[in-house]
């Protein structure tokens, strides 16, 4: 009966969040949907992995890793933006099995998407979601992010595929390695971006400031970065990605979660949504 009760508040709470969104009705009731069946109910085809998400047939390597990604892409809307172009060209560093890619193609069916992932494993599916779901102008590309072009070691979970920690850097995920290849982010840029979205894992930074030794973060409109705090607990370089975006001239707000009691050098995930405050793109932030 508490099992019951616990649940029937969650569902509560997770349908207040998604009617408190800034979508279409249609698609808040696709959102509701998933949850209801496949997040709450369980209903997915679990030989094939493959389950119904807001609509979209999702091809997945584990049923968790779904669950985490419908639940703060498509519930806590974490890349959500607005935009005057209607056909967006968006940047999707860390697709993993492109859940992000499947939300922004929900919000902006005419966007074109550029989408970078290095895992193996997790590439499959991001092609796989393309190909079940005839996504026009996906363009995807197995490859990690980097200062510069060549081969990188990739630490992943030989036992967890498509794990969401997997990362170029081994404080990261220091378990196993396989070699993948590199390339840096600024020689894809050559158009203005209406969003980038960069969740790497620890990589951040150096991709960050990549960009704009080559002057591309003059391209990019808005931006939302997963900045990994603590991630070595002694680094602290949270001010070395906000002095880049400063001086390039974007404006940010940042939101975390801390668990209490606090303790020093205690990881944290920080989200940076950034945005440049000389360009018309503000029109499409909100207040």
């Amino acid at each position: 009966m508490k099992e019951l009760i616990r649940t029937l508040l969650r569902s509560i709470r997770v349908s207040r969040r998604i009617s408190a969104q800034d979508l279409r009705k249609d698609l808040k009731a696709r959102i509701r949907r998933t949850y209801l069946s496949t997040m709450l109910l369980r209903r997915y085809d679990s030989r094939n992995k493959i389950a119904d998400i807001a609509g979209y047939k999702v091809k997945f390597c584990t049923y968790a890793s779904l669950a985490f990604l419908f639940n703060e892409i498509f519930v806590g809307q974490e890349y959500s933006f607005l935009t005057s172009s209607d056909s967006p060209f968006i940047v999707d560093c860390g697709s993993n099995i492109g859940m992000s890619v499947l939300y922004f193609k929900m919000i902006y069916p005419r966007s074109h998407i550029l989408a970078f992932e290095p895992d193996a494993e997790a590439f499959l599916c991001l092609e796989e979601n393309v190909k079940l779901n005839e996504l026009a102008s996906v363009d995807t590309h197995k490859k990690a992010l980097s200062r510069s072009e060549g081969q990188t070691d990739f630490f992943y979970d030989q036992d967890v595929p498509g794990r969401l920690s997997m990362s170029t850097v081994w404080a990261r995920m220091p378990r196993q390695a396989r070699t993948v290849e590199a390339v840096r982010l600024s020689r894809f840029i050559n158009r203005d971006v209406d969003f980038l979205k960069m969740d790497v894992e620890g990589a951040e930074g150096d991709i960050i400031e990549e960009l704009d030794d080559e002057g591309k973060l003059s391209f990019v409109k808005q931006m939302v970065i997963e900045f990994h705090h603590h991630l070595v607990p002694e680094a602290d370089e949270l001010s070395r990605i906000l002095c880049t975006l400063e001086d390039a001239g974007f404006g940010y707000q940042l939101a975390s979660h801390l668990e209490r009691p606090l303790t020093r050098r205690q990881f944290q995930d920080i989200l940076i949504y950034a945005y440049r405050k000389d360009s018309a793109s503000e029109v499409g932030q909100r207040a």
